[in-house]
């Protein structure tokens, strides 16, 4: 008789990481993405005019914060192995 050949295990897999990889690297850049969103704007009209939200909670602490979250959760998606 004849063995069937599973072509499925036969192939090379064609991607690095799994598809648990890939969503904690698109998590972790829609966290960058954000972070960097908060903090921009903020500047005044006019040179003359001081603008006090410069230095506010969302731009001095939240978003740098999102942002090393985005970083950390990159971090494990690429050293986390993907499951099979």
């Amino acid at each position: 008789m004849k063995k069937e050949k599973n072509n499925a295990t036969d192939q090379p897999e064609l991607f690095v990481f799994g598809k648990h990889n890939y969503k904690f690297l698109l998590i972790g850049l829609g966290f960058i993405l954000l972070g960097f969103i908060l903090m921009a704007g903020g500047g005044s009209d006019s040179p003359d005019e001081f603008n006090e939200a410069m230095f506010g909670f969302r731009r001095l602490t939240l978003a740098p914060i999102l942002v090393l979250m985005g970083f950390a959760i990159e971090i494990y998606a690429i050293m986390s192995k993907p499951k099979e």
